[in-house]
């Protein structure tokens, strides 16, 4: 019988990790911390996106034992998502404070007790500067599990709010993520409303900053604008808008749901929650 590739790799009860070939360099205010080829990415239980592990031998800084062996006692959910802060910690295992010059990052490194991680120690990834190879990177390491890919298409995407007409475009780009529902870029060109900058920024490891903006007569932050997408999201140079599917795209991805992978409906609810309604690239 045949396995399901995201019945393989979804699983999330166990630490994980995943050795990378990438020269990963890490950096405090400007001090070196950590420069390898031989870090890891690692899924501490239940965690839906990965952060880098450097040897300790790697580590050009301090790193200064805590205290007490961490280990997170309230139950934070059955998923810990980005938001959930590093130092919930759901495996047994030593913090360290990290010290790099005159910079102390506290509890920004963890030693978990495991073979196979000996010798490494998890670092938090907000607390620091991150470079793979000599690009910088952002919000947390890219999944080699997950991937995007833009798509042109000839769809027609008529997109609403409260019955009320955004836009409409037979010439959008797709955004196809491993485990999330389509996004549906639309050209800017072909949305009906003015649109005022707002003040959010947020960001994807895959896609970039995230700049939003809101209807002026009221909804915020219903699509947000990537200037300069990263490299896996450069799909042509026109500027795209997504934004929230109609109704009936709406009943179709409550009527699917239901035979979706239980991880691809937990992800699928906290990207929607972090990102918002739309995307206008």
């Amino acid at each position: 019988m045949g396995v399901r590739m995201t019945d393989l790799l979804g699983g999330l009860d166990a630490l994980r990790y995943e050795p990378v070939a990438k020269r990963i360099r890490v950096r405090l205010a400007g001090e070196p911390v950590a420069d390898t080829c031989e870090a890891l990415l690692v899924w501490e239980p239940r965690r839906i996106v990965p952060t880098y592990a450097v040897p300790k031998a790697a580590i050009s800084g301090h790193l200064l034992p805590v205290g007490a062996e961490s280990y997170t006692d309230d139950d934070p959910g059955p998923i810990l998502d980005p938001t959930v802060p590093f130092g919930a910690h759901t495996c047994p295992g030593t913090p360290f404070d990290v010290i790099a010059g005159e910079e102390t990052a506290a509890a920004a490194a963890f030693a978990p007790d495991d073979a196979d991680l000996a010798g490494h120690v998890i670092l938090e990834f907000d607390a620091f500067e991150w470079r793979e190879e000599d690009e910088a990177i952002v919000s947390h390491p890219r999944d080699p599990f997950k991937r995007i890919d833009v798509l042109r298409s000839s769809r027609h995407v008529r997109i609403e709010l409260d019955g009320r007409v955004l836009a409409e475009s037979s010439r959008p780009l797709l955004l196809f993520e491993t485990m999330l529902p389509v996004r549906y870029y639309l050209p800017r060109e072909d949305v009906t409303v003015a649109l005022d900058p707002s003040d959010t920024v947020t960001y994807c490891a895959y896609k970039g900053r995230a700049s939003y903006v809101s209807l002026p007569d009221g909804a915020r932050d219903v699509a947000w604008v990537y200037h300069e997408p990263l490299h896996d999201a450069r799909a042509g140079t026109r500027p795209d808008l997504l934004l929230r599917r109609t109704r009936r795209r709406h009943r179709r991805r409550r009527a699917a749901s239901a035979t979706r992978h239980p991880l691809e409906r937990l992800t699928a609810r906290f990207r929607h929650r972090v990102i918002g309604h739309a995307v206008w690239r």
